[in-house]
């Protein structure tokens, strides 16, 4: 292999992964996160499907996760967007059905695309999802479900385990 063929590879190589924000410990790649306004959005206009919904919720200066059961790491809230239903919506149910945390205002901060690892979702995809935000002065207490074992706000500094790395990462997207 010449060497101008060999760098043009090399530099090719470095900037797809410069232009990723991230990827995660389990190949999961976070893409790109676009900021719009939330009536703006022309879904017909984005290259894969908006999938699902996740929350950001701000608590006595720290952040709400909550313990996934089936990944046994913390975890921002939120899931899949069901049929007929809009993406605030999901995450609103989504909030109390993880956390049973209730919360009436949400702010929508823009959307998150990812190419995501074959899991029991599907094949290697890439697909979107809106990320919100909200606060809360309060938990209420929480009630151990199917999927959230438990809860946690944390401070973005202190050990609590395992956290989704990408989830670390959209904290800074509010």
């Amino acid at each position: 292999m010449g060497l101008a063929r060999f760098l043009f590879q090399h530099i090719r190589k470095r900037r797809v992964k410069e232009m990723a924000i991230m990827t995660d410990e389990k190949g999961n790649v976070f893409l790109e996160f676009i900021r719009t306004e939330e009536e703006q959005l022309d879904l017909a206009s984005l290259d894969a499907p908006l999938t699902h919904s996740l929350i950001v919720v701000k608590c006595q200066d720290a952040f709400l996760f909550m313990y996934n059961k089936w990944r046994s790491s913390w975890e921002l809230p939120g899931g899949v967007i069901e049929k007929g239903e809009t993406a605030r919506q999901c995450v609103i149910r989504e909030l109390f059905e993880e956390t049973n945390q209730k919360i009436s205002i949400v702010e929508f901060k823009g959307l998150m695309k990812f190419r995501l690892q074959p899991s029991y979702h599907g094949p290697e995809r890439t697909e979107y999802g809106a990320l919100f935000s909200g606060e809360l002065d309060v938990l209420d207490a929480f009630i151990e479900n199917d999927e959230a074992k438990t809860i946690t706000i944390w401070d973005g500094i202190s050990d609590i385990g395992e956290i989704s790395g990408i989830d670390k990462k959209l904290i800074e997207f509010v």
